[in-house]
C-alpha cells in the first residue's frame, strides 16, 4: 500500500491517492483522500479492503507517517495483519506499488481537465481499466483472479446470453477461479526466476578478505 500525490487540489478537495495491490492477482484498490493521513489510511484499509476481501496476511508499505502511526497500527493489530515496511532509502522494495503508482499517474493524465481538477473523478474509472487489462506476468486480468469471470459491459446487458454461464454450478464456478489463481502463482514465480537470472547475470559480486579496507555508508 502505497500513498501517490500530491496531487492538485481538485473540486472536492482531494490531493492523494492511497492505493493497495494485492500481490497475486495485481488487483488495485485505491481511493483520493484530501491529507493523505493516518485516519484517512485507515478508513481505507478497513473499508476498501477488509470489508471487500478480508484482512491480508501481511500489509506492506514504506515508512510514511499515515503508516507508521498508531491508529493505523492499532487496526492492522486488530485485522492481525502483519506489516512489513520497506527498506530506509530503498522504496523500490515495495516494487509492485511503485510500477501501478506510474501506471495510474499515466493514465489520469490522460483524461483530466486542463485545469487538472477532476482527476479524482476519472480514478475509479482509471482503477477498472487497470483491473480490467491483461497483466503481463499473469497473462490474465485481476478482475478474472479475483472474481473468477470477465467483468459484466453495457454491451452485455443489451445483448442475449448466448454461452452456458449461467448453468455452471457454484462449485464448478469456484474451481475454475482457483485454477486460474493457481496458474497466476505459477507465471509469477516463473518470471520471478526469470528476473533473478537477469539480475544475477548483471551483478558483480566481490569477495573482501581481512585487512581490505572498505567504504561504509552510514545515513
Amino acid at each position: 500500500m502505497d500513498l501517490l500525490g500530491p496531487f492538485p487540489t481538485s473540486n472536492s478537495g482531494n490531493k492523494w491517492i492511497v492505493v493497495a495491490t494485492d500481490y497475486l492477482t495485481r488487483y488495485a484498490e485505491t481511493r483520493a483522500l484530501p491529507k493523505g493521513s493516518a485516519a484517512e489510511v485507515a478508513k481505507f484499509f478497513v473499508e476498501n479492503i477488509v470489508l471487500r476481501h478480508g484482512a491480508p496476511e501481511v500489509l506492506i508499505t514504506d515508512r510514511g507517517t499515515a503508516f507508521t502511526a498508531d491508529l493505523t497500527q492499532a487496526i492492522l493489530g486488530y485485522s492481525h495483519t502483519s506489516h512489513r515496511r520497506t527498506t530506509a532509502y530503498h522504496p523500490q522494495t515495495n516494487g509492485l506499488t511503485e510500477r501501478l503508482n506510474k501506471t495510474i499517474a499515466d493514465m489520469l493524465a490522460m483524461y483530466v481537465d486542463v485545469e487538472h481538477k477532476t482527476w479524482d473523478a476519472v480514478l475509479p474509472y482509471v482503477t477498472f481499466a487497470y483491473n480490467t487489462a491483461v497483466q503481463e506476468t499473469t497473462q490474465m486480468t485481476p478482475y478474472t483472479l479475483v472474481y473468477g469471470r470477465s467483468p459484466a459491459t453495457t454491451l452485455d446487458a443489451m445483448l442475449p446470453n448466448v454461452t452456458d454461464e449461467e448453468n455452471i454450478d457454484v462449485t464448478t464456478y469456484l474451481q475454475r477461479a482457483e485454477e486460474a489463481r493457481q496458474l497466476a502463482r505459477l507465471r509469477i514465480k516463473n518470471q520471478q526466476t526469470t528476473d533473478s537470472r537477469r539480475y544475477n547475470l548483471r551483478r558483480r559480486f566481490v569477495e573482501y578478505q581481512p585487512g581490505d579496507r572498505v567504504w561504509v555508508w552510514t545515513p
